[in-house]
C-alpha cells in the first residue's frame, strides 16, 4: 500500500534524525572527557618523572594506550549500537502500523458488505411476499375456474330475484367448496358444538380463541360457544409456474367464429 510505504520512509527518517544527533552528542562528550583524561594522566606523568617508579610508568602507559584505544573505537562502536536499535524501533513501529492498516481495511470490507447481506435479506422478502401473491391469487383462480366466484361477485344481485341468486348460490357454493377441498382440509378449532358451554383456561392462546361479551377480570372464563372457529387439518400448494403472469386470475375467453 502507498500509505505503508510513505510511513515506512518517514517513520525511518525521524529515527534516524534524532539518533545522529544524539551519536554526535555522546561522541563529543566522550572526546571531552578523554581530552580530561589525557590532560590529567599527562599531569600525573610530568609529576612522576623524576620518581623512577616502573610501577607508576607503567600505570601511566596502561591508561594512556587504554584512552587512544577508546578515543579510536568509541564513536563507531557507540554509533553501530545507536543505529542497531534504531533500526529495529523502525521495523517494530513499520509491522505494528502495516498489521493496523490491513485491520482497518478488513474492517472496511465487512462493513461494506453489510449492504449486500442486507439487499439479500431485502430480495428474499420480496420474493416470499410475491410467492404468497401468486399462491392468493391462485386459489382465487382455482375457486373462478371451478366455481365463478368472481364472475358472482361481479353480477349486480338487484336485478334479480331471490329465488334465481339463491339456484345460482347453490351451484356456486357446490363448486367453490370442491375446489377448496382440492387444495385443503379443515376443521374446528374446538371439539364444543355452538351453544355449547364452555370454560377457557388461563393459558389459553388468543390467537386460537377470541373472546366477546363481557371480559373482565383474569381467566378462567366461563362462555358459550358462538363460533368454533376453522384451522388447517392438511393443505397442497400448487408448484407455481414462472410462465405465466401471476396477476391473471382468469385468462380471458374468445369463441373463434
Amino acid at each position: 500500500m502507498d500509505i505503508i510505504k510513505a510511513y515506512s520512509r518517514r517513520s525511518l527518517f525521524w529515527i534516524i534524525f534524532p539518533i545522529s544527533f544524539l551519536c554526535m552528542l555522546v561522541g563529543s562528550a566522550f572526546h571531552f572527557a578523554m581530552s580530561v583524561v589525557s590532560e590529567k594522566v599527562l599531569l600525573l606523568f610530568v609529576a612522576q618523572a623524576n620518581a623512577k617508579l616502573p610501577e607508576t610508568k607503567a600505570f601511566i602507559d596502561q591508561v594512556s594506550m587504554i584512552t587512544d584505544v577508546l578515543k579510536v573505537w568509541f564513536v563507531p562502536i557507540s554509533t553501530g549500537v545507536f543505529f542497531l536499535v534504531g533500526l529495529f524501533l523502525w521495523f517494530f513501529l513499520y509491522r505494528s502500523f502495516s498489521n493496523l492498516i490491513k485491520e482497518a481495511d478488513l474492517e472496511s470490507k465487512k462493513k461494506g458488505a453489510e449492504p449486500v447481506k442486507k439487499t439479500s435479506v431485502n430480495v428474499d422478502k420480496k420474493e416470499k411476499k410475491e410467492d404468497d401473491t401468486r399462491l392468493f391469487l391462485h386459489l382465487m383462480s382455482a375457486l373462478q375456474r371451478e366455481g365463478r366466484l368472481m364472475d358472482f361477485f361481479s353480477e349486480d344481485l338487484d336485478e334479480y330475484e331471490d329465488e334465481q341468486i339463491g339456484a345460482a348460490v347453490r351451484s356456486i357454493h357446490d363448486n367453490c367448496r370442491k375446489a377448496v377441498a382440492k387444495y385443503l382440509t379443515s376443521k374446528a378449532v374446538i371439539n364444543e358444538e355452538e351453544g355449547d358451554e364452555i370454560t377457557v383456561q388461563p393459558d389459553f392462546d388468543p390467537g386460537t380463541i377470541k373472546l366477546t361479551g363481557n371480559v373482565t377480570g383474569e381467566p378462567p372464563f366461563k362462555g358459550v360457544v358462538r363460533h368454533r372457529g376453522w384451522k388447517v387439518a392438511r393443505i397442497d400448494l400448487p408448484t407455481l409456474s414462472g410462465s405465466r403472469d401471476p396477476n391473471i386470475i382468469a385468462p380471458a375467453e374468445v369463441e373463434i367464429l
